[in-house]
């Protein structure tokens, strides 16, 4: 093959799997040419076909694909969800030409792909994306059950789906079928009687409603809020309701298992500066004093909220607690999955998750605390700029600006990779999460170990915080939260 002088590559195509080619080039002019330039050229592993899709599910599906004419020592399928982005591969020897795939998200999409591998080659890869089913809607039941009516209530599916198909009839009748994209509200017959009286809301504020009613002459045995009692005013306070939101609230006696006649009342609750915190130093701005659990909204009111447990009362309050350590009820020795998406018990110890932390401090600058106690001894420390990275990049660190009296053990730490003892993504010497017995941003190996054995004194594999009570002392509380950086209490609150 004869090229001009300006040429620098040449494609080669058609070539054989697996095999060794000699190629010679030389340069050549009038009456002049180069020395030859001798070389050889081995082909990969020929990539398998025809990938094909099987049994699928709401959280599982069967990958499959033919294989290659040329012998291969086995095969790799990756695959990653088209917007979480983190891929996972698996090895299948030569024999199989099929691999299940389990633990997927309802109603999502994934890209496969698969190369062949011969040896320390790969071949390239086949892809396609392919969609899991959407999950099945949950808990459905009945509500205000009249002569003529009752409303059906369910737990919607995680995946998005366009609408539901409702199947109903009696048991001597013929059947119905409705789309509905909710509740669907359902004509009928059914026995009844005299329902309770004088339904009324009071002590409405933002967040709570008390109700109240007098119970039907004939005796009953329960209600349709699921309280049962007997006596002359009974009152239920109903919580996590909306700010700003007109209710109805609905009452029906329970007798023999038919429901009575129903009651109605209608109320507003009060209005919010921030209808929808974001976190907890909006909750505090709304008036809310108390530490505890509460639902935050990080991504906008039709994100679908989280809980959070909120500090209200160190330092002025509205800390989002991330971290916490305090009586080694809880296994903090887990796999990367389990601190991606957070484990453990918010009024208990816990860990929130690292997909969340990357979300709330993408979202505004933010301040990371960390309160330790000793018995009677204290200590804190404070940075005013905290960051987590995405899961791509493993979660990186990025922490400075430190104040307070523990000390500084997490500069150590920064721009340093999230690792578990089943994920190391810059191991050195040391695998320092399989070393220390926990999951941090370790670098070789640490200074800080939070979330290291509780009470455990020996091999630095307890919960260290080295500048306060160095690496022999496992620390018995300790915990981590953030708020933003803009907000201060003292003149905000």
């Amino acid at each position: 093959m004869v090229l001009p002088g300006s040429a620098h590559s040449f494609p080669v195509t058609n070539l054989i799997p697996q095999t060794a080619y000699s190629v010679s080039l030389f340069g050549k002019g009038p009456g002049l040419q180069s020395n030859i330039h001798h070389f050889i050229i081995s082909t990969g592993p020929e990539p398998p076909s025809k990938l094909a899709f099987t049994e699928l599910s709401e959280g599982s599906l069967t990958v499959s694909w033919t294989r290659p004419r040329s012998p291969v020592s086995g095969f790799k399928v990756t695959y990653m969800h088209t917007k979480d982005g983190e891929p996972v591969s698996k090895a299948v020897n030569s024999a199989n030409s099929s691999l299940a795939l389990s633990q997927l998200s309802p109603g999502s999409s994934y890209e496969v792909s698969v190369i062949s591998v011969h040896g320390l080659d790969e071949s390239d890869p086949i892809r396609d994306v392919v969609t899991t089913l959407p999950d099945p809607p949950t808990d459905l039941s009945v509500i205000n059950v009249t002569d003529t009516k009752a409303l059906l209530l369910w737990r919607p599916a995680l995946a998005t789906v366009d609408q539901y198909v409702i199947v109903y009839g009696s048991e001597e009748g013929e059947l119905h079928t409705k789309m509905q994209t909710s509740t669907l509200c359902i004509n009928a017959t059914f026995s009844h009687g005299e329902g309770p009286r004088d339904l009324r809301a009071s002590q409405v504020t933002q967040h709570t409603a008390v109700l109240s009613w007098k119970p039907p002459a004939s005796t009953v045995t329960g209600y349709n809020l699921t309280y049962v009692t007997e006596g002359q005013e009974i009152k239920l306070r109903l919580t996590g309701l909306h700010p700003g939101s007109v209710y109805t609230a609905r009452l029906q006696g329970k007798r023999k298992g038919i429901y009575t006649t129903s009651s109605s009342t209608e109320f507003t609750t009060g209005s919010l500066r921030f209808p929808f915190p974001t976190d907890c130093s909006q909750e505090l701005l709304n008036g809310v004093r108390e530490s505890g659990v509460v639902e935050i909204f990080p991504d906008g009111k039709e994100a679908r909220p989280i809980r959070v447990y909120c500090d209200m009362d160190t330092d002025g309050g509205g800390w989002m607690v991330f971290q916490r350590r305090k009586d080694g009820k809880i296994n903090f020795f887990r796999g990367w999955q389990d601190y991606r998406k957070g484990f453990g018990d918010l009024e208990g110890e816990f860990w929130l998750g690292n997909n969340i932390l990357h979300n709330l401090t993408r979202i505004t600058p933010m301040t990371l605390r960390v309160d330790l106690r000793a018995g009677a001894e204290a200590a804190y420390a404070e940075y005013s700029s905290f960051s987590v990275d995405t899961a791509k990049k493993h979660y990186m660190l990025r922490v400075s600006g430190y104040s307070g009296t523990a000390g500084d053990s997490m500069k150590y730490h920064d721009r340093r990779p999230f690792s578990t003892w089943d994920r190391d993504p810059q191991p050195f010497i040391t695998r320092c999460a399989m070393s220390y017995r926990g999951g941090w941003w370790y670098r070789n190996c640490h200074e800080s170990n939070l979330n290291g054995l509780y009470n455990t004194h020996t091999n630095h594999q307890g919960l260290i915080w080295t500048t306060w009570k160095g690496t022999d002392f496992s620390i018995p509380f300790t915990e981590m939260k953030l708020r933003p950086t803009s907000f201060n209490p003292y003149t905000q609150a």
